[in-house]
């Protein structure tokens, strides 16, 4: 995983976008004016986050692993809570 900040571009990026090798995950994106020759641009600013393909794969499922868990952990209070009262 390699993160970068402040990552500049003239092209709204997506939010996530992959190519062949790589997962990219942009956030924090702010439209920013900057004086480029005399001129003011629109650009936009960002956090980039650049993930290999299976390293971001792997990411998810432990994501959706832990809220899943928490999910069951949650219905399984309130059935005890429905039993019990």
């Amino acid at each position: 995983m390699k993160k970068n900040k402040a990552v500049k571009s003239f092209v709204k990026p997506k939010d996530i976008w992959i190519d062949k090798y790589h997962v990219y995950v942009a956030e924090n994106l702010k439209q920013i004016e900057e004086d480029i020759n005399g001129n003011k641009e629109k650009q936009y600013e960002f956090d980039l986050t650049t993930y290999d393909k299976d390293e971001y794969i792997i990411l998810e499922m432990q994501k959706n692993k832990q809220e899943n868990q928490l999910a069951i952990a949650q219905l399984a209070m309130q059935m005890g809570g429905i039993q019990n009262g």
